[in-house]
C-alpha cells in the first residue's frame, strides 16, 4: 500500500483540487431552455432583453458574456440542437476573479482558498443564470426581434457605450497598477545592487558598515520608487478621470433609457448622445487593444508557463551532461513544443483581439449609420 506524504498533500492537494474544479467549469454547460427560433435571431433577441433589463452584455464574438459582479460573470451559449436552438450557460469569472483564483492556485498550500473562491463564483453565476436569465427567455418567444425604433437603438447603443468605456477604464487602471508594480520590482532590484556594491566592494566608515550599506540602499530605492510611482500615477490620472466621466455619463443615460425616463431633448437628444458615443468608440477600442494583455491573467499565466518551459528545458538538456542522450533529446524536444505553444498562443490571442475589435468597429459603424438616418428623419419632419 502506497502512502502519500502529508506534506505533499498540503503543498499540492489544493492546486490539484482546483484543477479538477477548473475542468468542470470549462466542460459543464447546463441547459437553460430550448426554443424554436433560429440561433442568430435568438442570440440578438436575448442580448437585447438582457440590456433592456439593465445588464451589461458583450455580444461581439462567441457566447454572450455578462458581468455579474467584481468576481463572477456568465457565458450564455446559443447554438442549434436536435430539438431547436439550445440556450446553455457556462460559469465564468471576471479578469479580477481569474487573477485572484490563479494566484492562490499557484501558491500550492493556498490552493484550497482558490477552490473556495471558485465555489463562491460558481454559486453566484449559477444563481444569476437560473433566476435572471431564465426570467427573460419568454414570453414572447425568443427570436422575435423588437421593432427597430429609437428606444431599441438607444438601449442597445448606450449599453455598448458604457461597456466599452468601462472596459477601457478597467484596462487603464490595471495598466497603471501593473506599471507601479514594475516600478516597485525595479526599486527592489536597485536596493539589492546598491547593497551589494556598498556592502561588498566599498568600505564604509563606522562600526556597522553593513547597516550603513542597507540604509543607503533603502534611501535610494525608496526615493526612486516613490518618485517613479508618482510619475506613473500623474501621467495616467488625466486619462483615467476622462474615462471615469465617460462611464458615469453613459451609464446614467443608459439607466434612464432602461427605466423609461425622458432623455434630455427628447429622442433627438438621446440620439445625439449616442452619436457622440459612436465618435468616442475608436478611442475606447484603442485603449482596450493596447492594454488587453495586461488585463488577461489566464493568457498571461499560460504564456509565462510556456515561455518558462521553452527556455528552461533546453538549458537543462544542454548543461546536464550526466543525463543519457535520449533524455537530453526529450527535454530539448519538449522545450521546442513549449516554444511552439508560445507562438501559437500569442498568435491566437492577437487574432482574438483583432476579431473582437473588428466586430465592435463594424457594429458601431452600422449603429452610427442608423443614428444618422433617425436624426435625418426627425429633422426632416
Amino acid at each position: 500500500m502506497v502512502l502519500i506524504d502529508p506534506i505533499l498533500i498540503i503543498l499540492f492537494g489544493g492546486t490539484l483540487l482546483f484543477l479538477t474544479v477548473l475542468v468542470i467549469w470549462v466542460l459543464w454547460k447546463p441547459l437553460l431552455a430550448v426554443v424554436p427560433g433560429p440561433p442568430d435571431a435568438v442570440r440578438r433577441d436575448l442580448a437585447y432583453r438582457l440590456r433592456a433589463a439593465g445588464h451589461t452584455v458583450d455580444a461581439s464574438k462567441g457566447p454572450l458574456r455578462i458581468k455579474i459582479d467584481s468576481l463572477a460573470s456568465l457565458k450564455v451559449h446559443v447554438r442549434p440542437g436536435a430539438q431547436g436552438t439550445e440556450i446553455r450557460y457556462e460559469v465564468d469569472a471576471t479578469n479580477t476573479g481569474w487573477a485572484i483564483v490563479l494566484i492562490f492556485a499557484l501558491i500550492g498550500y493556498l490552493g484550497l482558498v482558490a477552490v473556495i473562491i471558485s465555489i463562491v463564483i460558481h454559486v453566484t453565476a449559477r444563481g444569476f443564470a437560473r433566476s435572471r436569465v431564465v426570467s427573460l427567455l419568454g414570453p414572447p418567444a425568443l427570436g422575435t426581434l423588437p421593432v427597430p425604433d429609437v428606444r431599441s437603438l438607444l438601449v442597445e447603443g448606450l449599453s455598448e457605450a458604457q461597456r466599452l468605456a468601462s472596459e477601457a477604464l478597467e484596462y487603464e487602471r490595471e495598466a497603471r497598477q501593473n506599471s507601479i508594480g514594475l516600478v516597485i520590482l525595479g526599486a527592489t532590484a536597485v536596493w539589492a545592487i546598491i547593497f551589494v556594491i556598498f556592502g561588498a566592494y566599498i568600505l564604509l566608515p563606522g562600526p556597522n558598515p553593513i547597516g550603513m550599506a542597507a540604509a543607503i540602499a533603502s534611501g535610494v530605492s525608496v526615493t526612486l520608487g516613490v518618485l517613479c510611482s508618482l510619475l506613473v500615477y500623474s501621467r495616467s490620472s488625466a486619462l483615467i478621470q476622462e474615462l471615469e466621466a465617460d462611464v458615469s455619463y453613459y451609464r446614467a443615460a443608459w439607466a434612464g433609457e432602461v427605466m423609461g425616463g425622458p432623455a434630455p431633448g427628447g429622442p433627438r437628444g438621446g440620439l445625439e448622445i449616442l452619436l457622440w458615443a459612436a465618435a468616442r468608440s475608436p478611442h475606447w477600442r484603442d485603449i482596450r487593444r493596447r492594454r488587453r494583455l495586461w488585463q488577461d491573467p489566464f493568457t498571461g499565466i499560460t504564456l509565462f508557463i510556456l515561455a518558462y518551459g521553452a527556455i528552461f528545458l533546453p538549458i537543462v538538456a544542454f548543461v546536464a551532461s550526466t543525463l543519457p542522450w535520449e533524455w537530453r533529446a526529450f527535454l530539448g524536444g519538449l522545450g521546442a513544443l513549449f516554444a511552439i505553444g508560445v507562438f501559437r498562443s500569442v498568435r491566437s490571442w492577437l487574432r482574438d483581439v483583432r476579431e473582437r475589435d473588428e466586430q465592435d468597429r463594424s457594429d458601431w459603424q452600422k449603429r452610427r449609420e442608423a443614428i444618422e438616418a433617425e436624426l435625418w428623419r426627425i429633422l426632416s419632419g
